[in-house]
């Protein structure tokens, strides 16, 4: 059985990706539901019907759904809703019953109900049972108060003393969704509701193949299709875990495959990056001429090791080996680097290539004049030439101080204070 090609890996990694993915941000939801909004969580996911489960068995601040079809009656009301009393059954099958707490937006359905309560009840015809009120709700404490108005009102109708025995402990209190999402804090809400919908797309989209487009953009420029890729790697020259090598191209069989074109290659070098209380990280590391870093992550130095010189072995120009010359090549003059490799210099070394370290051009200094000198005679001794000496600078003239013009109010100067006036400069004969 031939190995599933490369393109097929890489839509198997993405829909695993997508799915777990999708899946984890789900959980995720429904946790941050139960924790920071259970109310709304255990609202929603209310599936027993008060009214068909045994009085029994009702638990205090349990939620329920509330589908009723009879009431009897309603004996006290507030602001929100009123307080009727509804027919249930325990388990062994006795009638009870059960104080229900409806708001006033049904109190119209509910005065139909006890209507076709008693219809039904002197017909004993189910069909009369057409009006029904549907919402959820929760089971609470009888407060002393409530107490005090029922007894008041068996009191008032004549019900037998024994009747209030059938009372249930708990009282069912219907709640409207939207009270029950404002009672809580709207920004956990819409976090869990974001949640759930951002696991749906997730898990959705691990149908498509928007996973390739930017693989096909890649391909396009160089005139490649999806096809063309698949078959360049129909084999492949190596494979480095999941890391494939054709003839032009390195690509990763993961969930988002990352593509390099060999001959854009103009450094490369294996990478080990240590971790504190973890296992080093292994890297294969590509960079480009277009001034890309293209990497490739392993578990161990062999492997990242051998996928650069596979590269390197199908690209030989291209620099190979972390060294203090590569780096400053690439970062400083990295235009002369891409001249050096793709213009064929010679610069370069294929196998563990150092290029030459950059030697500043010196510039050849001016050759100094050649004195004229006459012939010399081996039977007279040599002398050095007479030096020649520059001429005296030549002074500016001294300016000379006016005698008796000295401004009014300011006393002459005493003769022996007055600046004397210096004679001329004369040029000095050597």
């Amino acid at each position: 059985m031939s190995n599933p090609s490369v393109l097929k890996k890489i839509k198997r990694s993405n829909m695993v990706m997508h799915f777990v993915g999708g899946i984890a941000l789900i959980v995720i939801a429904i946790i941050l539901a139960f924790v920071l909004i259970p109310k709304t969580t255990k609202y929603l996911l209310a599936q027993k019907n008060v009214f068909a489960v045994p009085s029994n068995n009702y638990k205090i601040d349990q939620f329920y759904r509330g589908k009723t079809y009879c009431l009897y009656d309603w004996f006290a009301e507030n602001d929100e809703g009123r307080f009727y009393i509804a027919p249930v059954e325990n388990k062994e099958g006795d009638e009870n019953y059960l104080i229900v707490y409806i708001p006033k937006k049904y109190e119209d359905k509910a005065d139909r109900i006890i209507e076709q309560t008693y219809e039904y009840m002197d017909s004993g015809d189910e069909s009369d049972l057409k009006e029904s009120i549907n919402c959820r709700g929760y089971m609470a404490e009888v407060s002393t108060k409530t107490n005090q108005y029922l007894d008041e009102y068996f009191d008032m109708v004549g019900a037998p003393g024994a009747t209030k025995l059938l009372v249930c402990k708990y009282m069912f209190v219907m709640v409207p969704m939207q009270k029950v999402l404002i009672s809580e804090s709207l920004l956990y809400i819409i976090l869990s509701v974001a949640l759930i919908i951002g696991g749906i797309a997730l898990f959705l989209t691990g149908f498509t193949k928007g996973y390739l487009k930017k693989l096909k953009g890649k391909l396009a420029k160089e005139n490649m299709t999806v096809e063309d890729l698949e078959k360049e790697f129909s084999p492949a020259l190596h494979q480095f875990n999941q890391v494939y090598v054709s003839n032009k191209h390195v690509i990763s069989a993961v969930a988002s495959p990352v593509l390099l074109t060999i001959e854009d290659v103009v450094w490369t070098y294996p990478s080990k990056t240590n971790q504190v209380n973890s296992a080093p990280i292994y890297r294969s590391v590509f960079f480009t001429r277009y001034h890309e870093c293209i990497q490739y992550q392993f578990k161990d130095e062999a492997t990242s090791e051998a996928l650069c010189r596979a590269v390197h072995e199908l690209h030989p120009k291209a620099l190979y080996g972390y060294v203090i010359e590569h780096t400053n090549m690439y970062y400083h003059n990295f235009q002369g680097l891409v001249d050096q490799i793709y213009n064929g210099s010679e610069d370069v070394i294929s196998e563990g290539n150092t290029p030459a370290a950059d030697v500043p051009e010196v510039s050849q200094a001016p050759e100094a004049p050649q004195a004229t000198e006459a012939p010399i005679s081996s039977d007279e001794p040599v002398m050095p030439p007479e030096p020649v000496y520059p001429e005296a600078p030549v002074f500016p003239e001294e300016p000379s101080f006016p005698e008796t013009n000295t401004p009014s109010g300011f006393p002459e100067l005493p003769e022996s204070q007055v600046p004397p006036v210096f004679p001329e400069n004369k040029d000095d004969t050597l």
